[in-house]
């Protein structure tokens, strides 16, 4: 078992180690199905010598080889490039007194074979022998030698002869297979024509054959390649129903292995695809039909191929949602292992093994979401950096304050739905509308003064240090604007319940579910997403967040990034303002150093190596250098503003009203309303400069750790960059 277990898992290292043991010591010849299973792995790694090499030491041990045997061996020649030794193996077999006869299977690798080879004349003449030989009833003639010529004639482009020896089959009365019809679909698929690879699914399905999940992935790719996205979908919720179904028979028919073990779904220390039993060793399956029996193999692990698709599907169609739960699904099926011998073998220094298809997939997902946020769009029209700022990253004490007003606004709206009758609530609802006016015009006066006073506010704005705000300024309710009438004690209670029974959502957003089907971890982030299904510049940083989480954790799994995933994280992570993950995640990265200089030993605590980052990406965080720089700065001109209107005995008022272009300041009256109004706003100001400037200082840092990856002019303009936005007080 532990040696079926390690060819299984293509362990080839551990399997010549026990081999050796109990060929060596303890004098154990390997059984014969052992010996096939052991030479088809060679074969699948195109190792033509190891096949010989495996078959030779059969032979000397005295063991007489199988049709099975003989197959791999002639195949492997086949597809190694050594026609002639195939074909030898082959007629020495056919000889008269050969203690072997050629059957149908070794006749059929000889048509490969020579497919192989491209030789399709020699082909045909070689299956029309066979038929002309075998005593077999057409139904039981295989189909895999038509199979074979069919792919050779679409392999050199010719269609019509490839339909024609479908056609030809058919009449013979061999039966097509779903080989035979996965191909004829996988041709439809690359020549973007959906209707007729549909039409060839719905022929398979009218005679009987059943679907894998190989021709449900053709299909999939189908529908995509013409931008059926909705159709793709629903082939792929199918194939997730066929593999909830195959779990639940293995569930209910107490399916076993062989020895003992039931199917388990927790990863192993040396399991590649953690969960993935062998089907082909589970007893008791005379409870279940022939066709159950193939449904249960082909779905019960879903081939990891089906969710590179999907991914690339979603990534075509924006659907960065549904991407982010297919990838987990999908990583919760195939875990990233830990250790694995293929990585150079059991004295390898490298612990960790990522496969080709984990690569192909962050690849695929990181492209989706950096895609969705607008991060190439960034690229090619920098412009539309600023739309990503609309509003600054509050500390968590302001962003409860900001919450609080904006319930208080809901709950006005939810009594002006529920009781529009009430005087009380018009009389409120015409104060917040009175409020909302007032706020209007002193935003428009602001305008106007900071447009006319240009050159004042510039010199002021570079030596006003930040402000503080004060407890008795802070404002989390509009218990001014309330009339008397209004219980503020009845209103939190009102709040109170409706927030009790309503779905809770995630803030600022409108969302809706995801199929419950494409989450396998539950994930509440994941259930949702934007109402038009696509991604916006207000999802930015909610995504960037999952993406970084899901970095975070492929890396504890000692993930093997390469340069091509860093260059898409990094603007991903800058433009959605995922700071603190870049801070990490450049602190990890070893500098840059003169070609001269050793590199460090391994212990010197870096995670990456050899990182280039992207000029763009570089250029990217200049542009939000400024853009942060230039937002802070316009929020701490109007909080300037309104210091110097609400306090008349200043110095800088004085200052001002010497040099202002707008008009006297003294001749201004102003109602408390109008005051009170002022002041919530030069709070709102003020709060945000705060987080403009917090956002700032987060930035540089991460700007002083990014100037050690790059080099050149580059580098310069980065750090004159850095100058700039340290002119004014952020501090």
């Amino acid at each position: 078992m532990a040696l079926r277990g390690f060819l299984q898992e293509h362990m080839l290292d551990l399997f010549d180690t026990a081999h050796a043991f109990l060929r060596d010591t303890l004098k154990v010849p390997l059984s014969m199905p052992l010996y096939a299973l052991w030479m088809r792995t060679l074969h699948n790694h195109g190792d033509v010598g190891g096949v010989q090499a495996a078959f030779d030491e059969m032979v000397a041990l005295g063991q007489i080889p199988t049709q099975q045997h003989y197959l791999t061996l002639v195949l492997a020649y086949a597809y190694g490039g050594m026609l002639d030794q195939a074909i030898a193996i082959v007629q020495n077999l056919r000889r008269p007194g050969s203690v072997l006869r050629p059957g149908v299977q070794l006749e059929s690798a000889v048509v490969e074979a020579y497919v192989a080879s491209d030789e399709m004349e020699r082909a045909e003449a070689e299956l029309r022998r066979l038929l002309d030989s075998t005593h077999l009833p057409p139904g039981s003639i295989p189909a895999r030698p038509f199979n074979s010529i069919i792919i050779g004639h679409l392999r050199q482009g010719s269609g019509d002869k490839a339909m024609r020896m479908y056609t030809e089959m058919v009449r013979l009365g061999v039966s097509p297979d779903v080989y035979t019809f996965s191909i004829l679909m996988h041709s439809y698929a690359t020549a973007k024509d959906a209707k007729n690879c549909m039409r060839v699914f719905n022929e398979m399905l009218r005679i009987g054959v059943v679907p894998n999940i190989v021709t449900y992935s053709i299909l999939i790719y189908a529908f995509n390649m013409v931008r059926a996205f909705d159709k793709a979908e629903k082939v792929f919720q199918h194939v997730l129903h066929e593999q909830e179904w195959a779990r639940a028979q293995v569930e209910s028919q107490d399916l076993v292995m062989a020895g003992g073990c039931v199917p388990s779904t927790s990863p192993e220390v040396l399991d590649l695809y953690a969960g993935a039993a062998p089907l082909d060793l589970w007893d008791e399956v005379g409870r279940l039909s022939r066709e159950e029996r193939v449904r249960i193999r082909s779905f019960y692990n879903l081939d990891p191929v089906i969710y590179l698709i999907m991914l690339s599907l979603y990534r075509r169609s924006h659907r960065v949602s549904w991407a982010l739960a297919t990838w987990e699904r999908f990583i919760t099926n195939f875990p990233i292992v830990q250790w694995n011998p293929r990585a150079g073998g059991v004295e390898s220094h490298s612990r960790s093994y990522t496969s080709p298809v984990h690569i192909l997939a962050w690849t695929l997902l990181l492209r989706t979401v950096t895609k969705s946020i607008g991060a190439p769009q960034v690229f090619r029209q920098p412009v539309k950096h600023i739309r990503y700022f609309a509003v600054p990253l509050y500390s968590r004490g302001i962003r409860r304050r900001l919450n609080s007003r904006e319930q208080q606004k809901l709950n006005l709206e939810y009594l002006l739905k529920k009781r529009p009758e009430d005087p009380r609530i018009r009389d409120l609802s015409e104060r917040m509308q009175q409020r909302a006016r007032i706020v209007s015009r002193i935003e428009a006066e602001i305008d106007e003064r900071l447009h006319a006073d240009r050159r004042f506010f510039e010199r002021q704005r570079q030596v006003q240090p930040l402000p503080k705000l004060e407890s008795q300024l802070y404002f989390n309710e509009f218990r001014y604007w309330m009339p008397p009438a209004i219980d503020l004690t009845r209103l939190r209670a009102i709040s109170n319940n409706r927030l009790a029974h309503a779905r809770a959502p995630i803030p600022l957003f409108r969302k809706r579910v995801v199929p419950a089907s494409h989450t396998a971890t539950g994930d509440p982030v994941l259930a949702f997403f934007s109402a038009r299904g696509k991604f916006n510049r207000a999802d930015a940083q909610d995504f960037a967040a999952i993406l970084a989480r899901q970095w975070r954790d492929l890396e504890n799994a000692q993930f093997a990034f390469n340069n091509i995933h860093v260059a898409v994280y990094l603007p991903s992570m800058l433009v959605g303002r995922q700071y603190e993950d870049l801070i990490r995640f450049l602190e990890k990265v070893e500098p840059r150093r003169p070609a001269d200089h050793q590199p460090p030993p391994p212990q010197s605590g870096y995670t990456y190596r050899n990182i280039n980052i992207d000029p763009r990406s570089t250029r990217l965080l200049m542009s939000q250098l400024r853009i942060v720089r230039k937002q802070m700065l316009v929020e701490r001109e109007r909080r300037i503003l309104l210091a110097i209107l609400l306090d008349s005995d200043s110095d800088l008022r004085a200052a001002y009203a010497a040099e202002t272009a707008h008009g006297q300041l003294g001749n201004v009256q102003r109602s408390d309303h109008e005051l009170r109004a002022m002041q919530e706003r030069m709070v709102v100001h003020s709060e945000r400069e705060l987080s403009w400037a917090r956002e700032l200082r987060t930035l540089l840092y991460v700007a002083r750790l990014w100037k050690w990856h790059v080099k050149g002019s580059l580098k310069a303009d980065l750090a004159a960059a850095m100058e700039r936005a340290a002119v004014a007080p952020y501090q």
